[in-house]
């Protein structure tokens, strides 16, 4: 069972894209997370969540509390952990409104939560697992992370950059928009989504693919209706973010956007 929602509060609209709780007795098996350019916050109240760092030597202990970076490769996780969860998926930039424009340093990468909000990520998770409905932990949720934000006119900078981008403005007009040079947009961009501009955008043209593929779906439509150049193009961007051509893509079992289960799931 999933629950997922919006936010109801006015201030953390810039930075909640999601809130989301689930239950899956059954869930067992791996599944493989696509790529989202989007930071999220996510509690276990079952099983510890594997701490992740591409570039460690040796894989961290789990936690039932982490800070997932904003995802620019497929990664392969453990489906134990959907047996009872809840997160937040923020927005592109958000982000840096709970942690600081620091957001570059986690890209990739899933942290333990106390490494930034101490001891009151575990205290967090104990009265999330207490409470026994999904509104519920998402209300809770809610009001946690809002009492967290702190300068917001970054989120609300980089929301109506973001915005202007996704239409088709340069980025050049939309730093003159701004009042801000390239070089400074770009060092605000990464500081607080995680990438560059012209990463991020890739990312969300191959996640607008990804919502409008269907096992039924023409390849080179597709290609067309998500603003690829043409089909080799999107086939490359595919196999690049989803490690898999875009026929294995579109024959997949995608129960939720951006998870991909395995075969013997």
């Amino acid at each position: 069972m999933l629950t997922a929602r919006g936010s109801e509060k006015e201030a953390a609209k810039l930075v909640i894209d999601r809130l989301w709780c689930v239950s899956d007795p059954a869930a067992d098996g791996f599944e493989t997370l696509l790529p989202s350019g989007r930071a999220q916050i996510i509690f276990s109240f079952q099983v510890p969540l594997d701490e992740h760092d591409p570039t460690a030597p040796q894989p961290r202990a789990g936690s039932l509390h982490v800070l997932q970076g904003p995802s620019t490769q497929p990664r392969r996780i453990a489906r134990a952990s959907q047996v009872s969860s809840c997160g937040v998926s923020l927005r592109p930039g958000g982000a840096g409104a709970l942690f600081g424009p620091v957001i570059d340093r986690t890209t990739d990468k899933v942290i333990d939560l106390s490494r930034f909000w101490g001891d009151e990520a575990g205290q967090i998770q104990k009265r999330l697992k207490a409470l026994e409905s999904h509104d519920a932990r998402l209300d809770l949720l809610e009001a946690e992370v809002e009492s967290r934000l702190r300068d917001l006119a970054a989120a609300a900078l980089l929301a109506r950059g973001i915005e202007r981008m996704r239409k088709g403005v340069a980025i050049k007009d939309v730093c003159a928009g701004e009042g801000l040079s390239p070089y400074v947009f770009r060092k605000l961009f990464v500081a607080n989504v995680g990438m560059t501009p012209k990463r991020y955008l890739r990312i969300a043209r191959f996640r607008d693919a990804l919502g409008r593929l269907t096992p039924a779906s023409s390849l080179s439509d597709l290609a067309f209706d998500a603003d690829f150049a043409d089909q080799s193009h999107m086939t490359r961007e595919i196999e690049q973010f989803a490690a898999m051509t875009p026929g294995r893509l579109r024959a997949s079992n995608r129960p939720y956007a951006g998870h991909v289960r395995d075969p013997s799931a």
